[in-house]
């Protein structure tokens, strides 16, 4: 399974940092808008299914072979390019570029960008010897004074997917998901809560997430038996519409069955009527 774990990784403090070929990048550089006559770039942005090709290319063929090489070595259907073309480049300028895409596709995720006289590159791979081997294929094509600076993070082999989910789920903090009144209609302010859990499922692509609702007991428990379940079921489809596989949710509801607080009074019943996240 594809492992895009960047942020997770380094949360749960199980990654080995590893700087492969020599310095250190402090800061992604971002590939700018320019036109065909300004300095030639080239950047390269992949993970979470995702792969995208920006800047200064030599011809359709070039361009051709770099959509090649992707569909090739990338696991994405998500390829995006946004290419240019440019008048004054380097005789390896091709070459260079499409050594440079080979090499990231041995890292899980990556950010690179191309200039004439520098290379940066910053990523996560959990197979530091294939990039080596890689990174000193893309040096064979550059000339004497190119740079390159590179901030690898390599993923401890040792630790399995399925761990590093597990614990980056349980260091995970999160909001309450709060409500319209007597209804199903998400509180916008509880957005960024269900952000972070679809990112979740994103980044660990087997693990199915359970939803379950809870209300007070205020009101009829049958009524409050299907408030809560519709309420699950509003947060489950929020996430499906960010991307994520609805048969990996699954929707539960206990109406006012199991409180956590005393529903005698209005903090207690606030309390009460929640949404629970667990790992399934």
């Amino acid at each position: 399974m594809p492992i895009p774990l960047a942020f997770l990784l380094l949360c749960c403090g199980v990654l080995l940092s590893a700087t492969l070929d020599q310095g250190i990048a402090d800061q992604t550089a971002q590939a700018a808008r320019l036109a065909p006559l300004e300095a030639p770039i080239f950047s390269i942005s992949s993970g979470r299914g995702r792969l995208l090709l920006e800047g200064i290319t030599v011809s359709a063929a070039h361009e051709s072979a770099l959509m090649q090489l992707a569909g090739e070595h990338f696991d994405t259907s998500q390829a995006q390019s946004d290419f240019r073309p440019g008048v004054v480049l380097a005789d390896n300028w091709e070459t260079t570029s499409n050594r440079l895409l080979y090499a990231l596709a041995a890292t899980d995720s990556a950010q690179a960008v191309m200039r004439d006289h520098a290379i940066e590159i910053r990523g996560v791979t959990s197979d530091a010897e294939a990039l080596t081997a890689r990174l000193a294929f893309l040096r064979k094509t550059l000339l004497a004074e190119t740079a390159v600076t590179t901030n690898i993070i390599v993923v401890d082999s040792r630790a399995s997917a399925d761990a590093l989910c597990e614990r980056s789920f349980s260091q995970l903090v999160l909001e309450p998901v709060s409500f319209r009144l007597s209804g199903a209609d998400i509180r916008t302010s509880s957005y960024a809560t269900l952000d972070r859990i679809t990112d979740f499922a994103h980044d660990c692509q087997r693990a199915k997430v359970a939803i379950i609702g809870h209300t007070d007991a205020s009101g009829d428990e049958s009524w409050n038996q299907r408030l809560s379940r519709a309420r699950a079921q509003a947060v489950a489809d929020h996430i499906a519409g960010n991307g994520i596989d609805p048969a990996r949710l699954i929707i539960d509801a206990f109406g006012s069955s199991q409180p956590v607080a005393d529903n005698a009074t209005a903090s207690g019943r606030s309390r009460n009527r929640r949404i629970e996240f667990e790992l399934r």
